[in-house]
């Protein structure tokens, strides 16, 4: 798979001392990267721009503006989506609308049916830009 285009970044710092898959990392026909800190994503951004990044976490530090901006620094992430996903019972989650650099929320429990249409949606919007 292209590295530069094919494949969704996760950024979910809770699953630092987890060895068992990321529950985004199944059903998809792309590959799924899961990074445990703001440097192992910039670092796999580098080696190639994800169609989508999923930044997880219920607090607005989770998907602040410079980690926004620190992940779209790299010239091939203009075409990236990026989106936060928060708990429904999160207090922060309708605070996105003030985060320049972050394309949507979503709030969970996310049907799969949504999650697969936001990554063929991504992936659209990588390819055609």
């Amino acid at each position: 798979m292209n590295l530069t285009h094919g494949y969704i970044l996760v950024l979910d710092p809770e699953r630092l001392h987890r060895d068992d898959a990321h529950p985004l990392a199944n059903d998809f026909q792309y590959p799924v990267f899961v990074a445990n800190s703001t440097e192992q994503a910039v670092s796999r951004i580098h080696q190639g721009a994800p169609c989508l990044v999923i930044l997880v976490g219920n607090h607005v530090q989770d998907w602040s503006p410079p980690l926004v901006n620190r992940l779209r620094q790299h010239d091939q992430t203009t075409d990236m989506t990026i989106v936060a996903l928060t708990n429904s019972a999160s207090p922060q989650w309708n605070y996105s609308e003030e985060i320049p650099g972050l394309d949507g929320l979503l709030v969970q429990p996310l049907s799969m049916d949504i999650l697969r249409s936001l990554v063929e949606s991504a992936f659209v919007r990588s390819v055609c830009h």
